[in-house]
């Protein structure tokens, strides 16, 4: 169990969606922790969120309520946005949950429809037992300086390198997930988890991690549509020709398991966590990267992350979002946490 929980936030100037808060409540379900996700702010994963509770349950809660019925890019009714507050303040301080997530809660306070006395409570009064995370634009000074780890979601769309494609063809996606900020790994988990829900056969390969109980590979085993695999040696330390030969070894043998998974036609997303530092460290060639993305199949959608992604992966791509760390516990001695961090 965890020593004690910390409050983590989540911001931005961009109003979509960060999806990490429901990669944490995915990684922490395999380790049986229970999480409450409220959604404030209306995403196009919406119809996912019941069926990913119910597979889950009882260790996911995604509670939309508030935005029952509400349009993407409407504001909330103000009173059925309390009343939401109300039920995450019971969770949080009657002990439901070990994490409570507000997802979406930072815009509206930025609109005015829910104040800073709504909110300093919750941070204030939580149990040292619950983990507490805010997300969404507009971060206020007040929450800042109570947040333990502050992590802010850049989203740039770059001309794409590659193909170009006619307006009316369908074309998958290619986010490239990178940044020294938290969150890199969990946003890949949230959506892969949401899309896999909406019965989009999804597959993750982790590059870096050798194969071990991570929460998020123990909660996977429960939904349908999605797999994970992991194919690395370990923790990286070094740099070219210093690697042990274990994990250049490792990664040759997981880029040619990717490209057979991406042409089989399977999927129609497909993760690879860590590449970027994996291209970083010369264990697999940045051009092999670029050439997989110009050559992929057309509807398939893809996410690549890692922090120090290539600038030639970065331009190919449609989507390229940076974590950028503001502010993390560990600089205070706080270690990895279990359920939390892996």
């Amino acid at each position: 169990m965890r020593l004690r929980g910390l409050i983590q936030v989540y911001t931005g100037i961009s109003e979509e969606i960060n999806f990490a808060p429901f990669g944490l409540g995915l990684r922490a379900a395999g380790h049986d922790f229970r999480t409450l996700i409220t959604c404030f702010t209306p995403h196009e994963l919406m119809e996912a969120c019941p069926v990913a509770s119910s597979l889950l349950k009882p260790n996911l809660l995604i509670d939309h309520s508030a935005i029952e019925g509400i349009p993407i890019g409407e504001k909330p009714i103000r009173d059925d946005v309390l009343n939401a507050l109300k039920k995450s303040a019971r969770a949080i301080l009657e002990g439901d949950f070990d994490i409570v997530v507000l997802s979406g809660i930072l815009q509206l306070m930025s609109q005015g429809v829910v104040t800073l006395g709504d909110i300093l409570p919750l941070m204030e009064e939580k149990p040292a037992r619950v983990e507490l995370v805010l997300s969404g634009p507009g971060m206020s000074k007040e929450v800042m300086e109570r947040a333990d780890l502050v992590t802010e979601m850049v989203v740039n769309r770059p001309e794409p390198g590659g193909k170009k494609k006619n307006a009316h063809e369908e074309v998958g996606t290619v986010e490239v997930i990178t940044g020294d900020g938290k969150g890199k790994t969990t946003y890949c988990l949230g959506k892969a988890m949401l899309m896999s829900c909406m019965e989009v056969p999804s597959f993750i390969l982790q590059v870096i991690k050798s194969p071990k109980a991570y929460g998020e590979v123990m909660a996977i085993e429960r939904l349908p549509c999605l797999q994970i695999k992991s194919m690395g040696k370990g923790f990286l330390n070094g740099h070219g020709t210093d690697f042990e030969k274990k994990h250049i070894k490792a990664a040759r043998e997981a880029w040619e398991y990717w490209l057979r998974k991406i042409y089989s036609l399977r999927y129609g997303l497909l993760v690879l966590d860590e590449i970027n530092i994996a291209t970083y460290y010369g264990l697999i060639r940045s051009e092999r990267v670029h050439e997989m993305i110009f050559l992929k199949p057309e509807k398939l959608n893809l996410l690549l992350s890692g922090r120090q992604a290539h600038p030639d992966v970065a331009r190919s791509a449609s989507t390229v979002i940076e974590m950028r760390e503001i502010k993390h516990p560990f600089t205070h001695g706080v270690k990895a946490r279990k359920g939390i961090e892996f």
